[in-house]
């Protein structure tokens, strides 16, 4: 079992993941606006508060918390018999991470826990129109969510750059698209996968979630493209909660340090010892929901 204690980044990751198998620009930083204000990207000094007691226990979609030790885990299972490999049960990358456990996934049907990329066919195939991001599916406009990359900057490299005499970039994104999508986005992202991580030598940068991204490669600029979020359609990681690349919040958040505790400003909070209500599923700390 989990004590309530604080952990670091590493230990709550290797910690999670025994239990589970047992049973982002170069040297470019930037602060980010957290929903409160300020930054809400913290480095390992400012230590975690994940922990508690009880185990992990499993469920359709993924692992939730609960009392006692750990039980079987129950794939999500699609309506076409296959499973994404961030709800699988499996650990695809052999990191000794499973599902939600894994920062590289960002979502139940994320079906690439190797890297940022989504694995799923045919998605965000169009090098320069963008959709809803994390809505699994490869189509767009059922979402009302599109940006294009040419109105990007920070694009300078790849099959589509930023074009400064591109027309087309809409100074907001609609209702619908922020109703459907935002909710869907983990902590620190946009709705186009353009997200907040903090770098390993300090500060942050935003990098889009490509196949050739991952957390060890972070600070790589070609392999994690950056980018600039289009904050009309925004979920953004706050001081007091867990986001991409950020493990652990500030020791002060704590409850027991009069802090507000995890905190989440979509769905509600989840970890090691907090279970996610179900048809619901467990990423950068928050319950955000299963979209079949």
């Amino acid at each position: 079992m989990l004590s309530r204690s604080i952990w670091s980044p590493v230990a709550v990751l290797t910690a999670l993941g025994a239990l589970a198998v047992a049973s982002a620009c170069g040297s470019e930083t930037e602060a980010i606006p957290s929903d409160e204000g300020g930054t809400g990207l913290g480095g390992d000094d400012e230590g975690g508060v994940l922990g508690g007691d009880g185990g992990l226990s499993f469920v359709e979609g993924g692992y939730q918390a609960g009392d006692g030790a750990p039980g079987t885990c129950v794939p999500l299972v699609l309506a076409d018999g296959t499973s994404p490999q961030c709800s699988d049960c499996i650990d695809n990358d052999g990191d000794g991470l499973v599902d939600w456990l894994d920062p590289e996934c960002a979502g139940p049907l994320d079906n690439d826990e190797k890297t940022f990329g989504t694995g799923i066919a045919g998605d965000n195939q169009d090098a320069c129109k963008q959709d809803c991001f994390f809505d699994g599916n490869s189509g767009q406009g059922d979402d009302r969510c599109e940006w294009n990359l040419k109105c990007d900057p920070k694009i300078t490299t790849g099959a589509c750059t930023y074009d400064p005499n591109f027309r087309n970039c809409p100074p907001t994104q609609s209702a619908d698209c922020v109703k459907n999508c935002q909710k869907l986005a983990p902590n620190g992202c946009d709705c186009f996968g353009c997200c907040a991580v903090p770098l390993p030598g300090g500060g942050s940068t935003t990098v889009r979630l490509v196949s050739t991204c991952s957390i060890a490669d972070i600070a790589d600029p070609v392999k994690c493209p950056p980018c600039t979020q289009v904050t009309s359609c925004l979920n953004a990681c706050d001081r007091c909660e867990l986001c991409i690349g950020k493990t652990s919040i500030p020791a002060d958040c704590s409850p027991d340090a009069g802090g507000t505790g995890q905190t989440c400003s979509n769905g509600v909070a989840c970890n090691a010892t907090t279970p996610c209500p179900s048809g619901t599923y467990c990423v950068t700390g928050c319950c955000t929901p299963i979209v079949r």
